[in-house]
């Protein structure tokens, strides 16, 4: 009897062990899949960028058969598109053609006062324009050499205003390298320059002349209505440095600054800033919004990636949670789009009820880690002085500010211009280079939301310099 009790007692911790054991596994199992599905993420299930995604997408492939034949050129019903013709102060020769003499007499034509037009444009043999001065050389009894004195040709560069800002917009608005600016001078214009000198002429003269329009961009940011920021790396001397950008619907400013914290937030928007600012949920722009009490509205894009990310969780309550908030965002967002087809009052009623709804879901998510992380961007918290802050009005508050964004689309689209650059130059090299990108980077783009030509923006701001006239503004 008693060899019988051992038996049983010896299974009993061997299923026990085995329980543990199996535990144990399953747990890793789970971590194993969250891992994996970390190691899955992309531009549709998180913030990453479009840019990382992997060349071969997870996506079906087109099933084989036979291709489709497209017309190439205009689509039946499309509407023919024509060049617009030159204006007449354009035009620099014109040629008149007429009908033979024994065709008019045998067709009995009329000559009219109309033509049919045909502009043929192309590029002189030189595209250059050179100016020699030649100052004549004056040599007195002791043997001393005199010159005249010509005040405007003093610490002048060779080049003239309107091919600095050849090199300027071919630098910065085609992102061109000095090697390829360096080959077209030698190839299509025949002077020859060095990639030293473009670098010199870029961070000297060329950024010198919007230094002013810069920092009175600068200092209109703050004031602006609304406005949105996004940042992004970029390297100066090996070492990673970001930009930052901040924009409002008629100014954009960049900055380049050693760090990712919110002291460029700080030192670019402060403490003056009184409207409203979209964000992503970047600890840099929460501690910002916080300590300076921001009216900020977070990224609904960034969440949503989020949300399906959680879709993809190896917890089964997590997914069925995921979805779940992802088809009532759904629904809010249907009602936001319809809002003109809304009467005020029926518009207000359906947006609280999406709201509330979608809140009673995020505030009771399941047990694992990453949905009490997304969760906790919702919830209600103490303040030091004893009242609460409800976080989800940091979401919704587009829904009752005209013209108030729900993403921050709008900065990370001025910032791919500054992620083109960066793939081709590789970064800065000194604090001149950097200065040359912000202010260039800053004009390019509130030049294009102005419909300011950027180049003869550029072109006015380097004749200015260069007379040492007052500097076009680039406040609208």
């Amino acid at each position: 009897m008693a060899i019988k009790d051992d038996t049983i007692a010896e299974l009993r911790k061997l299923v026990a062990k085995q329980s543990e054991q199996i535990t144990a596994l399953t747990n890793e199992v789970e971590q194993l899949k969250l891992q994996l599905a970390k190691a899955a993420k992309d531009s549709s299930n998180s913030s990453k960028p479009p840019s990382s995604d992997f060349v071969n997408s997870t996506k079906q492939k087109k099933k084989p058969g036979r291709p489709r034949k497209k017309r190439v050129g205009g689509q039946p019903g499309h509407k023919r598109q024509l060049r617009e013709p030159l204006p007449p102060d354009r035009i620099d020769e014109t040629i008149e053609y007429e009908i033979d003499e024994r065709e008019i007499d045998r067709l009995e034509l009329m000559p009219t006062d109309q033509f049919e037009t045909i502009q043929h444009i192309e590029l002189p043999d030189s595209p250059i324009y050179v100016t020699e001065h030649r100052l004549r050389l004056y040599e007195s009894p002791d043997g001393s050499i005199y010159f005249p004195h010509v005040p405007e040709l003093c610490g002048q560069p060779i080049f003239g205003p309107r091919l600095l800002a050849t090199i300027g917009w071919m630098k910065s608005q085609a992102h061109c390298s000095y090697t390829t600016i360096e080959e077209y001078f030698d190839d299509v214009l025949k002077v020859p320059v060095s990639r030293g000198y473009l670098s010199k002429l870029c961070t000297g003269v060329i950024s010198g002349s919007l230094a002013d329009a810069y920092e009175e961009v600068r200092r209109a940011i703050p004031q602006q209505p609304q406005l949105g920021s996004d940042e992004t790396s970029f390297k100066n001397n090996g070492r990673k440095n970001w930009v930052w950008c901040i924009s409002s619907a008629v100014l954009t400013v960049f900055h380049i600054a050693t760090s990712r914290s919110r002291a460029a937030l700080e030192e670019l928007v402060g403490d003056e800033f009184v409207g409203y600012m979209n964000f992503d949920y970047f600890s840099a722009n929460c501690s910002f919004a916080w300590n300076y009490a921001i009216k900020a509205q977070y990224c609904w894009a960034h969440l949503i990636r989020d949300i399906r990310f959680l879709i993809e969780h190896p917890d089964r309550k997590t997914r069925v949670w995921a979805e779940q908030l992802l088809d009532r965002s759904r629904r809010l967002f249907s009602a936001w789009y319809r809002r003109d087809e809304m009467s005020e009052t029926g518009l207000y009623r359906s947006l609280v009820t999406h709201r509330d709804r979608l809140l009673d879901i995020v505030r009771n998510p399941p047990n694992s880690r990453e949905a009490r992380n997304l969760a906790a961007r919702f919830a209600i918290v103490d303040v030091t002085d004893g009242s609460t802050y409800d976080l989800s009005q940091d979401y919704f508050r587009f829904l009752f500010v005209d013209g108030l964004e729900p993403t921050n689309n709008h900065s990370e689209q001025q910032i791919r211009h500054v992620v083109i650059d960066r793939r081709i130059t590789q970064g800065t090299r000194s604090e001149s280079g950097q200065r040359y990108h912000e202010r260039m980077w800053t004009a390019i783009a509130t030049c294009k939301k102005q419909n300011k030509n950027f180049f003869e923006f550029l072109h006015a701001s380097i004749v200015a310099k260069l007379k040492n006239r007052p500097a076009p503004s680039l406040i609208a």
